[in-house]
């Protein structure tokens, strides 16, 4: 056989027998929701560094994309990573804007971060329903916790189907977990943030979410107005209307604010037996 026959044969097998670098680092058929991998995409993003200026949620049928840039030293420019959803799991692919070579360092960050937020949330879960298993004063935790988060610009994408910003709208996530043996009544309508000078605001109804939605800012030139009966219908879906959290057990959802600063949120709680009410306030 010629020699540069053999030469070209071992590169063909050594081609063959082994993984490009860049395949290492390949997200594929994960094993989890598509909800979950978007949550996941786009704060392995953040966790990067870099700031989100686009995301669109996947869904099953339809390729979600998350893209954001940076100006650190080390990693300066844009990436984009896209969510596909299908029947053996999604899959995730992450790259440079405009590279075609060297793509190696930014796959294996984005990898690295995104396994690692996996196996955090996993490990999480699991001692959360270690301890839920036990009774309750044995628990680590205890008490009537409030966990309360104004969700901001795109972080609202993962939770609703648009950007409620340019309505002037803030959507906040509010979550009750109830550690006690007892039951805790609480009304919605009582939550209030509270702006820097002091104003107690109110949140705001579906109805009038959806009327900010219609007079707000016309859709960019190109994009489809939005569909307002569904967006109705998956507001009152993801809406907080919680009133009574027996012992051990939680509640979540969502309300709607006027978009402002707001320092803290106060939320009032009555204990059901001894009829005691007392205010939880969360700071910001």
């Amino acid at each position: 056989m010629n020699p540069r026959h053999i030469v070209a044969a071992l590169c063909v097998s050594a081609l063959a027998s082994c993984t490009p670098p860049i395949r290492q680092f390949d997200l594929k058929d994960q094993s989890m929701s598509c909800d979950e991998a978007n949550r996941f995409a786009y704060e392995s993003m953040k966790s990067l560094g870099y700031t989100i200026s686009t995301f669109t949620p996947a869904v099953p049928g339809t390729a979600g994309v998350v893209k954001g840039s940076t100006e650190e030293k080390h990693r300066s420019g844009s990436a984009t990573v896209v969510v596909t959803c299908g029947g053996a799991g999604p899959t995730i692919d992450a790259s440079e804007d405009g590279k075609w070579l060297g793509q190696v360092d930014f796959k294996r960050a984005f990898y690295m971060t995104f396994v690692s937020l996996v196996s955090q949330k996993r490990a999480l879960d699991k001692a959360t329903q270690e301890q839920a298993a036990l009774p309750i004063a044995q628990r680590r935790q205890q008490g009537f916790e409030v966990l309360i988060t104004p969700l901001r610009g795109l972080d609202a994408r993962l939770d609703l189907p648009a950007d409620l910003t340019p309505a002037g709208v803030l959507p906040v996530r509010i979550v009750i977990n109830n550690r006690t043996g007892s039951s805790y009544r609480l009304d919605a309508g009582d939550i209030v943030m509270v702006r820097s000078d002091g104003t107690r605001v109110q949140p705001l109804s579906v109805d009038e979410v959806v009327e900010r939605v219609r007079s707000g800012p016309a859709p960019a030139t190109g994009a489809a107005p939005p569909d307002l009966a569904n967006l109705a219908q998956q507001l009152r879906l993801k809406l907080f209307t919680v009133d009574d959290v027996r012992p051990d057990g939680s509640a979540q959802g969502l309300l709607f604010f006027p978009l402002d600063l707001y320092r803290r949120a106060r939320v009032l709680v009555t204990e059901s037996q001894s009829e005691e009410t007392e205010g939880i306030v969360v700071e910001f």
